[in-house]
């Protein structure tokens, strides 16, 4: 998150909560790291001088150029104001109608205590130093500042004419994710951002997580879930031109990646679990066999594309399909095991494609109403029970349905498919 001025180049109120002097007043330094003109100054225990030297050198693993001369410092904290997890301000000034650029530009860094490790923090960073690479450069190579950021080059390449962007955050419309700045800031993160701020989380299958008596992703934020805020536009990598762009406005010239084709999702396939509920696969192609790739496919409500849920992480050296629903197996002493998740209404289907450079790309989306599908396995297993029950006049209909349905006493509590909270606790329920 950034910190914006207005026309008059006023600092916003948003300074005043979450500035540096503000709100480190009366915290204690727990450590300090000095090289060149930056320095890092942590007021968390969670991290010592030697952290913070492992710090300055993530953030040189991130793309930057003469502006970054212009950053003086990086304050980490153990806690955040308002949920938020960084913010950037800018030491730009203007003298006698020029603009003037000093050189104490610095970046908050918060949640130290969450945050405790590079690794963790590493995204957040990239982002946040994403706004000063943007801003500083915009200005030099186009100059093109806060009052007239509709005017970059930027905006005609990301396709962003026809979109409701917004540059105010006072508008009474305001919507975050359509800040035009944030969407730079994620851009910056996807293309010229540092591997481990985008670094990937192995999500697993429910057969997997089941074998593994595993219950919740530790990660439901990671790079391969959730690449950008916002998800109505298109990736950074998708945009034709953009990484150029991006390059070039720190004074480099690069050779443009190749992208990748794009794979295709198959239909659905059904299966009816050991727990008498419904196990969904679906498999895609692979057109790119000579690259090495790596897939997460999300699912989310149609209509709150907000709250991906992973459903597996493979590689393209792994067999490209997914099992997602209810599962169930069966454990030694004759009990079952399973995990209940069920699905109602449409939900979108979509995978996250990455390269080995870390560029990452979309597939095209499919549309699955659950509802309607689940019905009509459910109707084609009832059609098939009542034609083995007519076939033979002695066999009970209870009894040839013990295989497939568990003693109550055993059975999963149902759940009904990812919720609006975002949170994973809702979708599972293991039950040994």
């Amino acid at each position: 998150m950034k910190i914006l001025k207005l026309i008059t180049f006023t600092v916003f109120f948003i300074i005043f909560l979450f500035g540096k002097n503000s709100f480190a007043n009366d915290m204690k330094i727990y450590a300090t790291y000095t090289i060149n003109n930056l320095t890092i100054t942590s007021y968390s225990d969670s991290w010592n001088k030697h952290m913070l030297k492992q710090l300055y050198l993530e953030l040189i693993n991130n793309t930057h150029s003469q502006e970054f001369d212009y950053l003086s410092n990086i304050y980490i904290y153990p806690n955040s104001p308002e949920g938020v997890n960084g913010l950037y301000f800018d030491d730009i000034k203007i003298e006698n109608g020029q603009y003037v650029w000093g050189n104490n530009a610095y970046i908050n860094l918060y949640n130290g205590e969450k945050f405790n490790t590079v690794d963790k923090i590493a995204n957040t960073l990239s982002h946040e130093y994403g706004h000063h690479y943007m801003i500083y450069n915009l200005l030099k190579m186009e100059n093109v500042y806060y009052n007239n950021l509709f005017n970059s080059k930027y905006v005609d390449i990301r396709n962003l004419e026809n979109v409701p962007i917004i540059l105010n955050p006072n508008d009474d419309n305001y919507i975050y994710h359509w800040d035009i700045l944030e969407i730079m800031a994620d851009d910056y993160v996807q293309l010229l951002g540092s591997s481990n701020a985008k670094k990937s989380y192995n999500y697993k299958s429910i057969d997997e997580l089941l074998k593994d008596d595993e219950s919740l992703y530790e990660n439901i934020s990671s790079f391969n879930l959730k690449p950008q805020l916002n998800p109505f536009i298109p990736l950074a990598a998708d945009v034709d031109g953009l990484y150029n762009y991006m390059f070039n406005l720190g004074g480099f010239n690069v050779k443009v990646p190749i992208k990748p084709k794009k794979s295709k999702l198959g239909e659905i396939s059904t299966t009816m679990s050991l727990n008498g509920e419904i196990t969904y696969s679906i498999n895609w192609n692979n057109p790119n066999n000579e690259q090495l790739l790596e897939y997460t496919l999300v699912i989310y409500p149609d209509n709150n594309p907000f709250i991906p849920y992973p459903l597996e992480t493979v590689t393209s050296k792994e067999p490209l399909n997914v099992t997602f629903g209810s599962y169930a197996i069966k454990k030694l002493n004759g009990s079952i095991k399973s995990i209940s998740q069920q699905y109602q209404g449409n939900y979108t289907l979509k995978l996250y494609i990455k390269d080995t450079l870390g560029f990452i790309y979309t597939s095209d989306t499919i549309t699955v109403d659950f509802t309607k599908l689940s019905k009509n396995v459910i109707d084609k297993k009832n059609n098939s029970i009542n034609k083995e029950v007519k076939s033979s006049k002695t066999t009970n209909i209870k009894e040839t349905r013990k295989d497939i349905i568990q003693n109550p006493s055993s059975t999963p509590t149902i759940i009904t498919g990812p919720s609006s909270s975002g949170s994973l606790e809702d979708i599972f329920n293991i039950r040994k």
